[in-house]
């Protein structure tokens, strides 16, 4: 008996340090996976920086559109604030109303248990004691006495808590009053200020696009995007290539717990797995419908050069949805390209989503196929919404049709 509680000690003690260590390596994997996040955020804003002294339309552009992502998030945020406090408020109301519901009750037991008292008076009550010649009589009128007393003074008791319950019910009511009042304020500015960035961002693009009216400044803004563009994929390779070792490392660790504790081994976080998307050839879904403008190696008028994507045009904002699993490697802006996010797929494979209004992921997450990751907008100067779309294999270009329908 005395061997099997020390057996059970030590296997509880040694489970318990498997969860501290599996705490523990949990927060590390985090913690890694948000470093390599800053690390790409610093070449993203390498990348977006201007070199030269005077700042261009382009920049103005890229300040302001960040700024109305930054502002659209905030609305979006302050939205969700006020609808809370309103179901609060319902709540309360609710709350508020049964309360007095409750103690109009209390008051007419009560009142009825007054009036009784008063009809019966004590000195009938006096009386009755000393007419009674039973005693037995008499310990039954002392006994309902006692608790006909009792019930008044229990019923006072709930009534004044019943009331302090309603006062706290109405203070909790005011505030949230003030507060989806202070919301309603704050939205108003934040939608103020949106609208004012939009005109500025409006003017913003009207003056870039008469500055690269002609082909030749278009070619040339071009090139420079897609070196942009080319330089941050060959410089987030490293961190990409370290996400998949952490994976790796983090699959092994959950495999080597699982041993030890006799359990089956369970995916703590499916990543990016070898051989999954190589199979997905012409049977994937393209993230977003909508008319194509472009497709993959047609001619762009504005340039003449060949595209190395596909442009799908939506009259208005629509859902960004991930052709595949996989982890995000970049969710940012890029110049000429807005906001843009891209993930790996494994494989040496990785998908391209540009000119999102607002991204649902942020480096390091994992995205199941299907999955919503943005809206379709205009950032990186466009007039109408739309996506950029690209599937690269080993950095260089493949068809998107190849693989989606």
């Amino acid at each position: 008996m005395l061997y099997v509680a020390r057996r059970l000690t030590f296997i509880l003690v040694s489970f318990g340090f498997a969860l501290t260590a599996q705490a523990n390596d949990e927060q590390t994997y985090r913690k890694s996976i948000d470093r390599i996040g800053g690390e790409i955020k610093q070449i993203s804003r390498n990348l977006n920086a201007n070199k030269k002294l005077l700042k261009t339309e382009r920049d103005e552009l890229l300040a302001v559109e960040q700024k109305l992502v930054k502002l659209k998030t905030q609305i979006n945020e302050v939205a969700k604030e006020i609808t809370r406090r309103q179901a609060e408020i319902e709540s309360l109301d609710e709350k508020i109303a049964a309360a007095r519901e409750d103690q109009q009750n209390h008051r007419d037991v009560l009142a009825k248990l007054l009036l009784s008292r008063y009809k019966q008076g004590r000195r009938d009550y006096v009386q009755k004691v000393l007419n009674q010649e039973n005693p037995y009589a008499v310990g039954r009128l002392a006994n309902y006495h006692y608790y006909f007393t009792e019930a008044i003074q229990q019923r006072y008791s709930e009534l004044e808590t019943l009331i302090g319950q309603s006062q706290a019910l109405h203070t909790e009511h005011q505030k949230a009053l003030s507060d989806l009042v202070s919301k309603r304020e704050e939205q108003s500015q934040l939608q103020s200020q949106w609208q004012t960035s939009q005109r500025e961002r409006a003017a913003t693009v009207e003056k870039l696009n008469r500055k690269v009216g002609d082909s030749t400044e278009k070619l040339v803004q071009l090139k420079k995007d897609r070196a942009r563009l080319n330089s941050l994929l060959t410089q987030i390779a490293k961190q990409a290539a370290e996400m998949r070792r952490l994976d790796a490392e983090r699959q092994k660790q959950a495999a080597e717990q699982a041993r030890q504790q006799g359990k089956q081994v369970t995916r703590v976080e499916r990543p990016a797995v070898d051989g999954g998307f190589l199979k997905q050839r012409g049977r994937l879904t393209f993230p977003v419908s909508g008319a194509v403008k472009t497709r993959f190696g047609s001619r762009l008028p504005e340039s003449g050069m060949r595209s190395d994507g596909m442009f799908f045009n939506t009259p208005e904002p629509k859902q960004v949805r991930s052709i595949f699993r996989g982890r995000v490697l970049f969710a940012d802006f890029l110049k000429g390209y807005g906001l843009l996010m891209i993930v790996d797929h494994g494989d040496q494979h990785i998908s391209l989503y540009g000119h999102n209004e607002v991204l649902y992921k942020r480096v390091g997450d994992m995205v199941d196929t299907n999955e919503v990751i943005g809206k379709t907008g205009v950032t990186g100067g466009l007039k109408s919404p739309g996506l950029y779309f690209e599937i690269r294999k080993n950095a260089d270009p493949v068809d998107p049709a190849v693989w989606c329908q």
